[in-house]
């Protein structure tokens, strides 16, 4: 047998190495391509774990009627009205050392504690005490035994015989520098109710004022306001009332539907946990309504069982702790999630600690404390939340709203994702609808009716298009053209028609031109003849804009678009993002589509010319259908740029993340959201992980839009390929 040259050997073994490394490097790329989607999806699925808890402990205590968790759950105070102040070290249960001052025992009444160790008692001697309880902590020190309990007993003040539960308390902090501190208490009295406001370092009878309610009404809870200027009331005909008290009236009232046995807030002090006697929970908020103020339930939860005997809130988020005398619940007052629930014996106190991760509970009758732990790192995330309306507090009604951050503490973020998946549509639509036909209409008239002369400046003019940086041209938007078309509308949106206007005018003349001359300088480029034209176009909006402005629009473009149509013309909006973002996304498609439509056999068009068509309808009867494979296919690449496009949308919008298809409005796209959003992400934070799952939607929208195009490509490809 004849010996294969080497020559021979070396491309075989050339071709197999090139082949082995070129089938490498794609599956590499697969696979980079699915350990990114792999990592995005490991950061986000931990949104959607439910929350997980565990007893951690079941202890034996003296009876005790309120009681108090340090932040670090290491540490409980609970206090009785025979012993006073205990504290334990948990979950071991071992007694902690406690201060002997206090008012005399036995005391005849306490409020149940807040969760900053606050509480109201009545010593023996019928005086009024506010108790204020706190860890003092050596630095780094996190043995419960080194710790020291700081309590402070403030006020002193005669109660009085004539006073008999007391319901709500709350401290006013003084401001300036005559400005003191003071406490506004509530109590039942009989069937009525009285309040009293006093300074805490008083030692005198308390002054306490009636306040007149209706005599077919009986208070069984109450709780002041943040600012303590109105008194919400829970009555057992079911009625929930909003008292001023300094005005001895009713503002407004709200039917429960059943007997009020609790009443408390969540964080901020804006939204009244209100509690019944047969269970059921409901969390109200005051809204304004034609210029007064009304209670509106906006938030309703699963039904306890049993009476509702009192709330604790988290301060960290907007869970908080509920329980009755046979069940200990923690739900989330913005999701409607119940966190936790857990079946106990007998009726008692229950506390939260204010991170929200540990629940106690002790037993009125035995004195058995019982702890759990819970982990619900996310429970302001629910897929309701995320792609539904949600009632959030101060807002009148459901809403989608994306504010991840505010100015107070106890803000509540807020993170519906529609907002920024319209705007995404919103800012590609506009974008498309500028980028499109330009790019579509350029690359067939330069593929099939430019000279080859101009067709060789026009492609690579538009190809290097392509590499202007997508922050200059946001710079440019945000910085000139926005600017530019706000002083300008008006001449803007009239110079398509100036140009149409002139263009009709110009082409009859056209038409009167000797032949010879429109063969040796029209054909091929008759582009060239449309620059005079622009440019008279310009002119001739110029002049035009100011007239329409002051006749059509009372001078003011602007405020005619706010009193006829109700829209408010914002500098960067959805227009000037439309042209910087349709400025990058037209070289992508007029090179594919200029490829595609170049691609189309001669035969065809030779065909069609032969047949009697004229170059115009051979280019837009038979290439243009020929090449629509090729061209579905660019605008798709074009429309996944624009769906990914950072910093055009970035610096040329106001990023609102608003729902309004309005030109002149702004918007917030997801890719502009993971930006802005990026240097006030917390690590494992509930904002990081929306971050990674507003990228996962990202990836899942371009993987959609490229399956679409491919398989459409396909459908249009075997339509046209036995042309």
């Amino acid at each position: 047998m004849p010996s294969t040259p080497s020559n021979q050997i070396r491309a075989q073994r050339m071709d197999r190495f090139m082949a082995f490394t070129i089938s490498g490097g794609g599956i590499l790329i697969i696979g980079a391509v699915l350990a990114m989607l792999l990592f995005i999806l490991k950061e986000a699925v931990p949104l959607f774990i439910p929350p997980q808890s565990k007893s951690v402990a079941t202890l034996q205590a003296p009876q005790s009627a309120a009681g108090w968790l340090d932040e670090s759950g290491k540490a409980g105070v609970f206090l009785s009205p025979t012993e006073g102040v205990k504290a334990l070290r948990l979950p071991e249960g071992t007694p902690l050392p406690v201060p002997a001052d206090g008012p005399l025992l036995p005391w005849k009444a306490l409020t149940p504690a807040t969760p900053r160790g606050e509480c109201l008692v009545i010593g023996a001697d019928d005086r009024l005490f506010l108790a204020r309880m706190a860890w003092s902590k050596p630095a780094g020190e996190n043995d419960p035994a080194q710790w020291t309990l700081e309590s402070h007993w403030l006020g002193g003040g005669l109660v009085g015989p004539q006073v008999g539960e007391i319901l709500t308390f709350q401290i006013l902090e003084g401001g300036g520098l005559a400005g003191g501190t003071t406490l506004r208490v509530a109590a039942r009295q009989g069937d009525g109710l009285v309040w009293s406001e006093s300074a805490l370092d008083g030692t005198g009878a308390l002054d306490w004022k009636a306040l007149p309610l209706d005599p077919r009404l009986h208070a069984t809870a109450a709780a002041w306001s943040g600012d303590a200027k109105n008194l919400f009331v829970g009555t057992r005909e079911g009625q929930l009332l909003d008292v001023d008290p300094e005005a001895n009236g009713v503002l407004s009232s709200s039917d429960f539907g059943e007997p009020v046995q609790s009443m408390g807030f969540a964080l901020g002090h804006t939204s009244l946990l209100v509690g019944g006697a047969q269970g059921k929970l409901v969390a109200f908020q005051r809204v304004r309504v034609n210029e007064t103020f009304q209670l509106q339930a906006f938030h309703h939860f699963p039904r306890l069982d049993g009476a509702v005997l009192g709330f604790q809130p988290s301060q960290r988020d907007k869970r908080f702790l509920g329980w009755t005398a046979r069940q200990v619940v923690v739900d989330h007052l913005t999701t409607e999630r119940r966190l936790f629930s857990m079946r106990i014996d007998g009726p008692g106190h229950a506390t939260l600690a204010p991170r929200g991760d540990l629940i106690l509970h002790a037993n009125a009758a035995t004195g058995a404390l019982h702890l759990w732990s819970l982990s619900a790192p996310h429970p302001e995330v629910s897929f309701g939340l995320l792609w539904g309306k949600t009632h959030y507090e101060g807002y009148e009604k459901a809403e989608y709203v994306w504010q991840s951050t505010g100015g107070t503490d106890d803000f509540e973020p807020k993170f519906s994702l529609v907002p920024l998946v319209f705007g995404t549509l919103k800012g590609t639509l506009y974008a498309m609808l500028f980028a499109f036909p330009l790019a579509v209409l350029g690359a067939l008239y330069t593929s099939q009716l430019a000279s080859p002369r101009l067709r060789n400046v026009i492609k690579p003019t538009v190809e290097i298009m392509a590499a202007l940086p997508s922050v200059v041209l946001g710079f440019l938007a945000g910085l000139v053209m926005a600017p530019l078309l706000e002083k300008m509308a008006v001449e803007v949106f009239i110079y398509p028609f100036a140009v149409l206007f002139l263009a009709l005018l110009v082409m009859p003349i056209w038409s009167r031109l000797p032949q010879p001359f429109r063969n040796a300088f029209g054909t091929g480029r008759e582009a060239l003849w449309m620059f005079p034209v622009l440019l008279a176009g310009i002119w001739l909006a110029s002049l035009a804009g100011p007239w329409v402005e002051h006749t059509m629009m009372g001078g003011s473009y602007r405020a005619w678009l706010q009193s006829a149509m109700g829209v408010s013309y914002d500098q960067r909006n959805s227009l000037v993002v439309g042209f910087a973002m349709g400025f990058a996304v037209i070289p992508i498609i007029f090179t594919i589509s200029e490829d595609a439509l170049s691609s189309v056999p001669r035969s065809l068009t030779s065909a069609s010319l032969a047949c009697g068509a004229s170059p115009w309808q051979t280019a837009w009867r038979v290439v243009l259908p020929t090449a629509s494979p090729g061209i579905f296919s660019a605008t798709m690449v074009g429309l996944g740029r624009a769906i990914g496009e950072t910093m055009i949308v970035l610096m040329a919008t106001g990023n609102t993340p608003v729902l309004d298809w309005s030109p002149f409005n702004g918007m917030r796209t997801l890719s502009a959201n993971i930006a802005v959003e990026i240097p006030e992400a917390p690590l494992h934070g509930t904002l990081y992980r929306i971050l990674f799952l507003a990228a996962f939607l990202l990836f899942i929208f371009t993987f959609i839009l490229n399956t679409v195009a491919e398989l459409v490509r396909q459908r249009l490809r075997r339509r046209y390929e036995s042309i």
